[in-house]
């Protein structure tokens, strides 16, 4: 079971214990980020309990959003609830709902009955990454299995396994923040592969070439970002942060661009971590001005000019 997913480890044995041991309760709340493996898993768990592929199974039903609409209603809930009223063919039947944080509060309150009355053979579970947006009243009838970010090694087999090339699953894993989905997406963007490119020659014009001429016009190269800053400047603090674990002798398994190692010991022999620690408030303050509107090129041309001034 779980074998087409990757990561999750700790809710994976949790639920497979659950069934070894027969600890299956009527109500499920599997909460966390976007895209980090949440359906696939209630999917694998339901299917585990009926004992045949879900799409052959006339006990499970998943609840999402009508198309068109932004929230599940209460007519589908009652409809649900009628259905679970008619015994199953197996020992269980299954209802996932899906984006459960799109229920109505009318929704909300007649699920709420059926969590107060279960059925011995009706199972919920509740999908969602905003479980504050649910009832408290039915948030405590649940047990809550909360999912984590993905880790970045799990993301980039995920990419792999979808045929994404190495360079761009490494940036899309930098930017992915533990969601595959997330990852997924960003793996099409051509923009942030040119971005990252970018910045390393600004790297090497900061710290090894030491070419202030050309430094000078950052804020001018770098126009095409203009939309996208604040992943410009988060970009900018993984390599920053790589050179302080570098020069902290940390392990490398833990470099976030550790497909760069070679650029990134070539940086870390010029600069001490203190000066390191200099670059990250100047990137702070310069997200914070151009989080005020600042003009963009001056202010990056100012940011890569003032790190000039730290480095050297």
């Amino acid at each position: 079971m779980f074998e087409r997913i990757l990561g999750q480890e700790r809710v994976k044995k949790s639920l497979q214990n659950a069934l070894e041991v027969g600890t299956i309760t009527n109500a499920y709340l599997f909460t966390g980020p976007e895209g980090v493996g949440k359906r696939l898993i209630a999917e694998d768990f339901a299917e585990k309990l009926l004992g045949v592929r879900l799409e052959n199974s006339p006990d499970y039903r998943c609840i999402s959003a009508k198309k068109g609409e932004s929230s599940i209603k209460i007519d589908q809930i009652r409809s649900m609830i009628a259905d679970m009223s008619i015994k199953p063919h197996g020992d269980y039947k299954i209802f996932l709902i899906d984006n459960a944080d799109k229920l109505t509060v009318q929704a909300q309150n007649a699920l709420l009955k059926t969590l107060e009355e279960p059925s011995a053979y009706g199972i919920i579970i509740l999908v969602t990454r905003n479980d504050q947006a649910l009832l408290d009243t039915i948030r405590s009838r649940c047990m809550e299995i909360k999912f984590a970010p993905l880790a970045s090694g799990d993301i980039r087999r995920i990419l792999s396994a979808r045929g994404i090339g190495d360079d761009q699953a490494q940036v899309a894993t930098i930017f992915s923040r533990g969601s595959a989905s997330r990852a997924l997406d960003i793996s099409e963007s051509q923009e942030l592969m040119d971005m990252r490119q970018d910045l390393e020659s600004y790297l090497e014009l900061i710290f090894i070439e030491k070419n202030k001429y050309e430094l000078a016009r950052m804020g001018e190269n770098f126009k095409a970002y203009v939309k996208n800053y604040i992943n410009l400047l988060d970009l900018f603090r993984y390599y920053i942060r790589d050179l302080i674990l570098l020069k902290e002798g940390i392990d490398t398994s833990l470099i976030i661009n550790y497909d760069r190692l070679d650029l990134l010991r070539r940086l870390a022999r010029e600069v001490s971590i203190s000066k390191l620690g200099q670059v990250i408030d100047i990137l702070d303050g310069s997200q914070t001005r151009l989080a005020a509107n600042c003009h963009f090129a001056t202010t990056i041309e100012a940011m890569a000019l003032n790190i000039y001034e730290v480095i050297n």
